[in-house]
């Protein structure tokens, strides 16, 4: 196979372009000679930036079939479970009123439950992993049965306009 193409040429060559975020670094400030990072750095105890907001499938959905799960959620037999289950959770998240990605963080007491049906607890499980929950991911319904319960992070801006967090969060002005 004699066929080149134009990107060959750079497969072993390093990036060109730095993305760097720093929105962040008030959190840790540089510590040592320098303040360069090399000898230290230490983290300020802060709260979270964000409202955490935990989704709860419940135990007695943990061990049903696809079928038994489609009829909890109160709708009648189809031919293709699965593929309909997929529809309603594609559904049911582009509805939620969430950024298309939010950090999945460990469960808080602070936490808020404001949506409370299996629906809803679905869509979230079945479209997170350990560390993030992304609107577009495929579903991974047997994931989300084995998971049961999620805590997402989600920015301040984004829970400013959930109505059902409005009168428990008001963002800070300008």
């Amino acid at each position: 196979m004699n066929e080149h193409t134009t990107l060959l040429h750079n497969m072993s060559a390093p990036p060109k372009t730095v993305v760097k975020y720093s929105g962040l670094s008030d959190l840790a400030p540089l510590t040592g000679p320098g303040e360069s990072g090399v000898t230290g750095i230490r983290f300020k105890k802060t709260d979270i930036y964000g409202v955490p907001l935990r989704f709860r499938l419940g135990a007695r959905y943990a061990d049903l079939t696809l079928d038994k799960l489609f009829a909890s959620l109160g709708h009648e037999p189809v031919a293709d479970v699965e593929r309909r289950l997929f529809e309603l959770i594609n559904a049911r998240a582009q509805e939620l009123p969430l950024p298309d990605g939010c950090a999945v963080i460990p469960g808080r007491s602070d936490s808020q439950v404001i949506w409370e049906d299996p629906l809803t607890a679905l869509a979230i499980l079945a479209k997170c992993s350990d560390y993030v929950w992304l609107r577009t991911k495929t579903p991974t319904i047997h994931a989300a049965l084995r998971r049961n319960t999620v805590t997402l992070l989600v920015p301040p801006q984004f829970a400013a306009r959930i109505p059902e967090l409005q009168s428990l969060y008001r963002p800070a002005s300008p």
